[in-house]
């Protein structure tokens, strides 16, 4: 992965909660897949839980009235396998306005022939903050 490759992945990544669509989400993420956030591990193992979580995910972006995710590449670590991991800075934004604070995340990228898919997220944000809805309540199917 190149960092131009990187900078499509983020957007790519960012923009189907934007749009609200699903599929596009799909396209660029792997099953099971997983986040850890500072409530502890979340495991999405089917199709239906991924769903849910991005519903969740949209009310969070409804809530706090977004309509622009800007995430920014910090670095690349190629793992040798086929994998890499990308740490990024996440904006959140509201009318050109932070709705909160930048974070920093880490996800595992995967080489696929079908293009680069994320499995995993470290420092993930999600919805539970902004949704009230309890993290294990999405967990592992």
């Amino acid at each position: 992965m190149t960092h131009d490759d990187f900078v499509a992945f983020l957007e790519a990544i960012s923009t189907p909660f934007i749009n609200r669509d699903y599929a596009a989400w799909r396209r660029v993420t792997l099953i099971p897949f997983s986040m850890v956030t500072k409530d502890g591990p979340v495991a999405l193992g089917t199709e239906e839980a991924m769903r849910r979580n991005f519903d969740n995910y949209l009310l969070a972006c409804t809530a706090l009235k977004l309509d622009q995710i800007l995430r920014k590449p910090i670095r690349l670590e190629d793992c040798g396998d086929g994998t890499v991991i990308g740490t990024y800075e996440t904006e959140l934004l509201s009318r050109g306005h932070r709705a909160t604070a930048p974070y920093v995340s880490s996800g595992l990228i995967h080489h696929t022939s079908e293009g680069y898919k994320l499995s995993s997220i470290l420092n993930a944000r999600g919805h539970h903050s902004w949704t009230g809805r309890d993290p294990k309540t999405e967990g592992t199917t």
